[in-house]
């Protein structure tokens, strides 16, 4: 009772009915107004039209407009108002001249030589190495870096994979400890336990210091685990501290757009990125869905840079200010090290703010580029009609696909959905695996001994469309080996779905053809 109260009197529930009215609100004046005006009727009749017409002949993921287009069919008024609300996100004027200052100010410090291709800058030879390398994996680069206007390629570069989210949570205490200037974070869910605890005490006693504690995580992906002023809690401890995106009581697409990243930096020198949110069931110290097996990658050298044009753009656009860069980027390793291989972190989010999906087009080139094999993990496996296509070409061309999912879910309609794409892959000669043990929350893909992409992206529409995400594409590193064979390793203790066992009930069926319709949408 006392948590029902807590929630019912709780700014989100505020928030979200009186966004639930706003809508309500609009949708009853036009219906009152179309009932009783024949000309109010005349213009949402050809509202109706233009609006669908336009939807038709938009550039966009035929999915995406399909789902739209039925809900517009079968809720005509209610439809149309929803799409206009919230069909792309809309920026303010503010938000625009924000997000060119920001691309201005990181383009003041890549010092590219092509603007118009957006190759990077050759004075260490980076890119024309890896083009000497392999021109199609430049190739891959090239398509990154149009995506993602402050992506870059690295060399230089160290990593670390960790399987477990408890040997990672380990090495990020212990580099957080040799902190000399600051340490940023960005994450979706921080909840107060033993993870929060351990890294809350290093946080304090650094910044008391002197060193430059920030902190951002998505609003509504702590709404159930932290309390409401936590923000303000670490800011009166010298931590800078700010909620991604505030819930505030309007009706908003940008409610929709989440910061799903998880990424840690320290002095420029390492970053962390991965599955791996900051609770305690990532480092299972809380049993949630079984045994949680996570993953994530420890960055060491010219690559950390690109983390934190990540983070930087993030928290600035946030601020809705910029902020000083050179303080950060200006800083470099003197000595070379590395381990041979080429990095680019990259970001990934909604229309305007990035091109394309950036995600999907990694996924894409990774996939139709392989020859031997493609090895995924992820939590969910919604996926479009291109990824889901390149997936059944790829194993009818004889690469070895295989794709591990959970073996208990955390969301069971998510799971219904997970579940509906075996068939139809496997008849392509797609091998798919369920985690015994548990739940598995990696996200990982990785190729040909050659190539690996790891960070926070599922494999579903909400990572490859709505949420602000991030990850590192690899190619020719040492750590590309380390993945497989921890794809490998888990696949042991993993059970292989045989033909029939995919197989929905009637209820499942039911669900899934419910949710498939709209899911680019969820």
């Amino acid at each position: 009772m006392r948590k029902l109260c807590r929630f019912l009197f709780s700014r989100y529930f505020v928030s979200s009915l009186v966004i639930l009215l706003d809508i309500s609100l609009l949708i009853y004046l036009v219906v009152y107004a179309s009932r009783y005006s024949v000309y109010a009727l005349l213009s949402v009749i050809i509202i109706n039209f233009i609006t669908i017409f336009s939807l038709v002949n938009r550039d966009a993921n035929p999915e995406y407009k399909v789902s739209w287009l039925v809900v517009m069919m079968l809720l005509p008024i209610l439809g149309i108002v929803l799409y206009l609300m919230f069909y792309s996100r809309r920026l303010t004027k503010k938000q625009s001249e924000t997000m060119r200052s920001i691309y201005s100010a990181l383009d003041s410090f890549d010092e590219k030589n092509d603007a118009e291709n957006q190759v990077p800058s050759e004075r260490h030879g980076t890119f024309s190495k890896l083009k000497a390398a392999s021109a199609m994996h430049a190739g891959t680069a090239l398509s990154i870096f149009s995506d993602d206007a402050a992506a870059d390629v690295y060399g230089n570069t160290e990593a670390a994979y960790f399987s477990l989210g408890e040997s990672m949570y380990e090495a990020m205490l212990r580099d957080m400890e040799k902190a000399e200037k600051y340490i940023f974070l960005e994450y979706f869910i921080i909840e107060e336990g033993e993870m929060w605890d351990g890294i809350f005490k290093i946080l304090k006693e650094k910044a008391s210091l002197g060193v430059e504690v920030r902190l951002l995580y998505d609003d509504i992906g702590c709404m159930k685990t932290l309390p409401l002023h936590f923000d303000r809690q670490l800011s009166k401890l010298g931590i800078k501290c700010m909620r991604f995106s505030p819930v505030t009581p309007r009706a908003s697409v940008a409610h929709n757009n989440r910061d799903h990243r998880k990424i840690l930096i320290i002095d420029g020198k390492v970053a962390y990125t991965g599955g791996i949110n900051i609770a305690d069931e990532y480092i299972n110290k809380k049993k949630r869905f079984g045994h949680w097996k996570d993953g994530g990658i420890r960055i060491s050298g010219d690559a950390v840079r690109g983390f934190l044009k990540l983070f930087l753009s993030s928290w600035d656009f946030n601020l809705g200010k910029v902020t000083e860069y050179g303080k950060y980027l200006s800083e470099k390793e003197t000595a070379d090290k590395g381990d041979g291989g080429f990095y680019i972190p990259f970001g990934s989010g909604p229309l305007p703010i990035y091109k394309r999906s950036v995600s999907k087009n990694v996924f894409l080139n990774v996939i139709n580029q392989a020859s031997r094999y493609v090895y995924i993990t992820t939590p969910y496996l919604i996926i479009d009609y291109d990824l889901t296509e390149a997936l059944r070409g790829a194993a009818k061309r004889g690469v070895d696909v295989r794709i591990i999912t959970p073996g208990k879910a955390d969301k069971k309609n998510i799971k219904i959905m997970t579940k509906s794409s075996y068939s139809y892959l496997m008849e392509s000669g797609v091998r798919i695996y369920e985690y015994l043990p548990g739940f598995i929350h990696e996200k990982i893909l990785v190729s040909d001994d050659l190539t690996a992409v790891i960070g926070t992206i599922n494999f579903d529409y909400r990572s490859l469309v709505h949420h602000f995400e991030n990850a590192v594409w690899i190619y020719s590193s040492p750590v590309v080996l380390t993945v497989k064979e921890e794809f490998l390793k888990t696949v042991s203790v993993s059970g292989e779905i045989e033909e029939g066992e995919s197989m929905l009930t009637l209820r499942e069926r039911l669900v899934r053809n419910i949710m498939r319709i709209f899911a680019p949408l969820l």
